[in-house]
């Protein structure tokens, strides 16, 4: 049985990452479906802890499957290449879009064949510093080979997905729950796929703020915020959950981790002390709220409602005013919670995550890659169930251009919302967090 799972891990797997481009629907949704289904009757089936141990090094070997396939369902990897080749020239990526350093001619032979493949040539880079140091190292080792860049970074995803893979498996333990939930995270799919297959950075942020979050439960807190840092310095989300970690923290823990944190961000940020390169990273992140749109929820019910009474797109509006009520949600969630230990603090950070993602503007499959890591020390898997279904938004690249199919996206989230309201509407944390909540406001009535 071993050998027929691991031979079927790896061709379905070796399938999905090297045939099909993003517009090829079909054949990527078959495969996906096989593996999710793969996924599944592995951890109900395998229940010995040699089966688990077995499946979790079977897990590294289907990462190391997809290290010489090309990303084929993002084109993101040419933005990285980009920004790595302006470092690697001694040039800010931050401070010029591409179209501007082109316009002005100074593009060599490598960012001219780059140019053409770019999706978004008339925005500053987004990318924070690890990532930019991780571009420029990769176009460093290979200048002139795509191809060979991307596979040196996905090797450095592969070491990093191992190193996650190793802490979870110390992290349950030590509180408590069962080896077999890391394959909850190890086996998943979308993680497979998405993270090593497709090069999302989801996967480096991961590690640093896991290998974080071990250390703050183990009360090294020094290391815990070198870690976090780094977690935050490769993508920015992280920050959410900092309230509920300050708030955990003994006076003097904060001083050192909180200190160490901000010390991390202080040397990373270095390259941005410069107001210019501030304002133009500042206008792309305002961009993302106000111009991008993709498998959204709440997003799209108040768009309809622009339409109807507006008559346009008013997203310039109602994604910033979104942004602030999911961090006034957030904020709320972090001070109002009864109890605070280490365990709690994986459910608050899941919930505090799934506010964020049902009140954005975009949700691309890669984005589940950080509640799938949390819901492990949890009760809630509704996030695995949701990483099935959200590969279905390929359907909106098949065919002839880009067309968002709404039906998919109502079906999608009828789905993951009702099993979202099942599982968390039945815990008694969440229950008696409402009841606090309400109870605080009743308080302020004269």
């Amino acid at each position: 049985m071993r050998l027929l799972i691991s031979i079927l891990w790896i061709c379905t797997t070796a399938i999905l990452v090297y045939i099909p481009s993003q517009s090829d629907f079909l054949k990527i949704s078959l495969p996906y479906t096989v593996l999710f289904g793969l996924y599944l009757f592995s951890y109900r089936y395998f229940r010995s802890h040699s089966d688990v141990l077995f499946l979790i090094f079977l897990s590294v070997v289907v990462r190391f499957v997809t290290v010489f396939a090309f990303p084929n369902l993002s084109d993101d990897i040419y933005r990285f290449l980009w920004d790595g080749h302006l470092l690697n020239d001694g040039i800010n990526p931050f401070l010029y879009t591409p179209s501007e350093w082109l316009s002005v001619g100074n593009a060599n032979e490598a960012l001219s064949a780059l140019y053409p493949r770019l999706n978004s040539p008339e925005y500053y880079s987004i990318y924070p510093p690890v990532c930019q140091g991780l571009f420029a190292f990769v176009t460093w080792l290979f200048p002139t080979s795509p191809y060979w860049a991307s596979v040196a970074l996905k090797l450095v995803f592969l070491f990093s997905e191992i190193g996650t893979i190793y802490i979870l498996m110390k992290f349950v333990q030590q509180l408590g729950l069962p080896l077999k939930r890391v394959l909850l995270y190890a086996l998943n799919p979308l993680i497979i796929v998405e993270l090593c297959g497709n090069l999302h950075f989801e996967a480096i942020m991961i590690f640093f703020m896991i290998a974080g979050l071990w250390f703050f439960a183990r009360k090294r807190h020094m290391f815990f915020g070198i870690l976090f840092g780094l977690s935050i310095l490769t993508k920015l989300l992280p920050l959410m959950f900092l309230p509920f970690l300050l708030l955990r923290a003994h006076w003097k823990n904060i001083l050192v981790g909180f200190g160490a944190i901000a010390i991390t961000l202080l040397v990373g940020f270095s390259s941005l002390i410069d107001l210019t390169v501030v304002e133009k990273f500042a206008s792309s992140l305002d961009l993302y709220f106000r111009k991008f749109e993709f498998n959204a929820s709440i997003y799209y019910l108040a768009r309809e409602v622009g339409y109807w009474y507006r008559g346009y797109n008013m997203i310039a509006s109602i994604g910033p005013w979104l942004s602030v009520i999911a961090l006034v949600a957030i904020l709320s969630l972090a001070l109002f919670e009864r109890k605070r230990t280490m365990r709690t603090f994986f459910e608050s950070a899941l919930l505090a995550f799934t506010i964020y993602l049902l009140l954005t503007t975009t949700i691309h499959p890669w984005y589940l890659a950080l509640p799938i890591v949390l819901c492990i020390f949890t009760r809630f898997r509704y996030p695995l169930f949701w990483s099935g279904l959200i590969t279905l938004t390929y359907i909106n690249y098949w065919g002839d251009g880009y067309h968002e199919r709404m039906g998919i996206v109502v079906l999608e989230y009828i789905c993951v919302l009702t099993l979202l309201y099942l599982e968390v509407f039945r815990v008694p944390m969440v229950r008696s967090l409402a009841i606090r909540f309400l109870r605080f406001f009743r308080s302020l009535r004269p």
